[in-house]
């Protein structure tokens, strides 16, 4: 009967827990957790009569997107979906002191104010030379499509998705997919013209579910890390606080001084949570990961007091403002809003911040300031909530490939390292890859 040990219960944990015992029946699994509360960074609450999310809120149903789509399913979980509606497909920039949509349709494409600059962004990476090896964001977007493009739009979608910067992170482990397509053609348009997605091993699930831009739950992303965690209840031990890890005998001592046995360890916490447990080359690999501070003000707002009719906004770094965006949570799922309220979340901080200068800011008062200049008066809620996280998002720099290389090399036999700080951010990436580790186990 093997066993396993694992570290942390966010969805890395709790997703490999689950393949482990869906694969393996009479393994026996347990979970160590610092925590008093399962789920990692998914964190969802009710705000009032509305629903508000601290992490993620919402998963992709295409491609590999089927893998979390199976769980929920086999979980029990389909009828507490919730799809994302057709505004979610709107989304704007915030510069030059005003919103602008970004193309989500060929007729908005022909009108968008940046048709100009797409264009030349064409014609420069129809010209572009192929460089194969590693290079920033910011290289790779200037060479193929302009400075204008990087700074109006990737940098943008860097700092909304991964609060990061375009000029430090690493365009082969970001988004590894503009590096094949280059590899291919030279050119990205010329490569996408016969571009054709893998084919997912996930369960395929009807168009009308794939279609939609996200999926959740009536009551937040949090209700499948709350289905998880029940189905090893007794399994998850909280409040577990590591001392040390003894790799030669196999066994995990926490301060209670209890001791947990394992045949295999997975850890999916932070790298900087598991750095002092190792050997000293892998934590200096692991050390060598940076994390992104990031404040997350979640607000309740009457419904009329503000017009805005997309998913959110980005905000460009060269408007030199602490906010990076904001999105209108209501807009997408609008059961997580209620007859009278909707519930937006702003976004601040990321990579150009360190946490010390977030918390000398009064960033709700900065929030509040941005929100009324982009909406043209003042917003005023009658809930609201700031979270400042430190070490909130891991960072793909220059050379993440080589260092997840190092961490692997390092590795040790029955040991086994899994998270967001190496294969990807996002959900999908996260749940696919515990799946992949647990399928090459038989």
């Amino acid at each position: 009967m093997a066993k396993f040990c694992i570290l942390g219960s966010g969805i890395a944990g709790l997703s490999t827990a689950y393949y482990l015992k869906k694969n393996n029946p009479s393994s026996t699994i347990v979970i160590l957790e610092e925590q008093h509360k399962a789920g990692g960074v998914i964190d969802s609450d009710p705000f009032g009569d509305c629903v508000v999310e601290w992490g993620p809120r919402g998963v992709r149903p295409k491609g590999n997107g089927q893998f979390v789509l199976e769980m929920v399913e086999d979980l029990g979980l389909w009828d507490e979906l919730v799809f994302a509606d057709d505004k979610s497909k709107k989304r704007y920039l915030y510069h030059d002191n005003k919103l602008q949509v970004l193309p989500y349709s060929l007729i908005s494409f022909v009108r968008s104010p940046y048709l100009l600059i797409f264009i030349k962004a064409l014609f420069k990476d129809l010209k572009a030379k192929h460089v194969t090896e590693d290079e920033t964001i910011a290289d790779f977007v200037d060479r193929h499509f302009g400075e204008d493009v990087r700074r109006l739009f990737f940098d943008s979608v860097v700092s909304g998705i991964w609060a990061g910067d375009v000029s430090q992170m690493s365009v082969s482990a970001t988004l590894p997919l503009l590096k094949r397509l280059e590899a291919r053609k030279g050119s990205i348009v010329r490569a996408l013209r016969s571009y054709k997605a893998p084919v997912s091993e996930a369960k395929s699930f009807p168009k009308e579910v794939t279609s939609k831009a996200l999926f959740s739950f009536k009551k937040g992303l949090q209700v499948l890390t709350d289905r998880l965690k029940d189905r090893f209840e007794g399994s998850v031990v909280y409040g577990a606080n590591i001392t040390a890890i003894d790799f030669d005998k196999r066994a995990v001592q926490c301060a209670n001084g209890v001791v947990y046995e394992y045949d295999t360890l997975v850890s999916t916490i932070p790298a900087f949570k598991l750095s002092p447990f190792v050997s000293k080359d892998l934590a200096t690999s692991l050390n060598s990961i940076k994390y992104s501070p990031v404040g997350v003000l979640n607000m309740q707002i009457p419904k009329g007091q503000i017009n805005f009719d997309g998913f959110g906004f980005l905000v460009p770094s060269k408007e030199k403002s602490v906010v990076l965006g904001m999105v209108a949570n209501s807009n997408t799922f609008p059961s997580h809003g209620s007859k009278t309220h909707i519930v937006n979340t702003v976004m601040l901080g990321g990579a150009r911040f360190t946490f010390n200068q977030l918390a000398l800011m009064d960033l709700e008062n900065e929030a509040k300031a941005f929100l009324s200049k982009v909406f043209g008066k003042g917003v005023v809620s009658v809930q609201q909530e700031l979270r400042l996280i430190d070490n909130a998002i891991p960072q793909y720099e220059l050379g993440h490939l080589s260092k997840v290389a190092a961490i692997e090399a390092h590795s040790l036999p029955n040991f086994k390292i899994l998270g967001s700080y190496l294969y990807g951010v996002s959900i999908i990436d996260i749940v696919t890859k515990s799946k992949e580790y647990v399928d090459s186990l038989t």
